[in-house]
């Protein structure tokens, strides 16, 4: 085990540290290209060893483990909504952290001068040890038992309910996952995450402004309130159905939260969808001339973000038929065809390789309703693919995100596949 000092480069920023965070890597850039010195440095380091990451300026803001070789990606373009220009990222279990980082530990209290390369190497592991001492004491009560961030799990139980819940229904979950977890935290954690609270300024480590269409990690949530019920709900933020909203800071400090004003070409694009989402489309048996069916299928996954998000977290981030775990080339597939955004439900949906998901639309490849095990056309027996057929797919671990059979059986009948 050896321990190292990794700077993560520009911007210096407490909203690129939280994408480090919440994306759970290192990054490198240089050239972006595969064999350049962001390729080396970062499959230099061994699993197990400690990076403690350096901002510029500020200091030494976490500690953390390289997880495996296969970890390593090189992105062939950027990662949307990243702040940093960086292609080449190793995971890494960040153990200890600040999240803002002007609560660092500076350069002279890690006694130890500013790094001049990316990575450098701590020679010493009692010094090592100090310094990621010092981070853990600024660290506080931040993370959940298993490493994860405590944001994180509070954002994870909503995405898992799937709908607007309340604070107690957070809670609930909350409890059964982690009974140690401290539901004090929770509320204040579901204000800062919601794009339109009017209190989230006050929970913000770093005053600075931004549009909710940035990346920040913080920005996953929409706050509602029920006239009827006189309760306060939270579900997953959808830009294309809440809009963008802009947190804002005046020179005191004094934060506000409005909504943007929709430009032009957004608001024609808004109106588009809502074309698109009354059509009246036919009963799921009757006769679709294939071709026009594909294009529809084509044009209605442009803009399906969110939907997608909600897949990767619902299957960690891995194919369900092959166990892919490059995001790259991972898409959230309908098991229904889209029809609006009341379609972009996880149960109906799979997360799958890009390869996998056309012979899913194709019809060639198929889930068994009844006991989730992935079927393939008679034909495709002398292929690379056969290796999957009757073979179990990976499911969520929520039941709730699970296909539901109903959808898959649809899908069986619409798709015809040749058995």
């Amino acid at each position: 085990m050896a321990y190292y000092v990794f700077n993560i480069g520009l911007p210096a920023t407490s909203e690129w540290w939280a994408q480090n965070l919440d994306r759970k890597v290192i990054t490198a850039g240089y050239k972006g290209q595969s064999g350049d010195r962001g390729d080396i440095i970062l499959n230099q380091l061994i699993p197990g060893d400690w990076v403690i990451a350096y901002v510029n300026g500020h200091g030494y803001v976490g500690a953390g483990i390289v997880l495996g070789y296969e970890t390593y990606r090189l992105h062939l373009q950027l990662p949307s909504g990243s702040l940093s220009d960086h292609r080449h990222e190793r995971a890494v279990d960040w153990r200890y952290f600040v999240e803002d980082i002007s609560h660092a530990v500076n350069i002279d209290e890690a006694n130890r001068q500013q790094p001049r390369q990316t990575k450098e190497s701590i020679d010493s592991e009692k010094h090592a040890e100090r310094m990621i001492g010092e981070i853990q004491a600024r660290s506080g009560d931040r993370k959940g038992r298993h490493g994860r961030l405590r944001w994180e799990l509070v954002r994870e139980a909503v995405f898992d309910l799937g709908r607007a819940v309340s604070v107690a229904e957070v809670r609930a979950l909350i409890a059964m996952r982690d009974p140690q977890f401290n539901s004090e935290n929770i509320r204040p954690d579901l204000e800062k995450m919601s794009v339109n609270s009017d209190i989230r300024a006050h929970y913000q480590g770093v005053k600075k402004g931004r549009r909710s269409d940035s990346g920040h990690a913080a920005d996953r949530l929409f706050k509602t309130f029920s006239f009827s019920e006189t309760k306060v709900r939270y579900e997953p933020y959808i830009p294309e159905v809440h809009g963008v909203w802009i947190l804002e800071y005046d020179f005191a400090g004094n934060g506000k939260v409005y909504q943007a004003p929709q430009t032009l070409i957004a608001h024609a694009a808004t109106l588009a969808r809502r074309e698109v989402d009354a059509i009246e489309m036919a009963p799921i048996d009757s006769e679709l001339d294939g071709r026009k069916r594909v294009l529809m299928q084509v044009a209605m996954r442009q803009g399906q973000f969110n939907f997608r998000s909600l897949m990767l977290v619902a299957y960690e981030e891995k194919c369900a038929v092959t166990g892919c775990s490059t995001v790259d080339v991972l898409e959230a597939a309908h098991i229904i065809p889209y029809r609006g955004i009341h379609t972009n439900r996880t149960d109906n949906g799979l997360l799958l390789r890009s390869d996998i998901h056309t012979l899913f639309d194709m019809g060639r490849l198929w889930i068994d309703p009844k006991t989730m095990a992935v079927r393939l056309a008679s034909d495709m027996k002398n292929t690379d693919y056969w290796q999957y057929e009757g073979v179990k797919i990976s499911l969520p671990k929520s039941r709730n995100d699970w296909p539901n059979p109903k959808h898959l059986t649809k899908h069986i009948e619409d798709s015809s596949p040749a058995k």
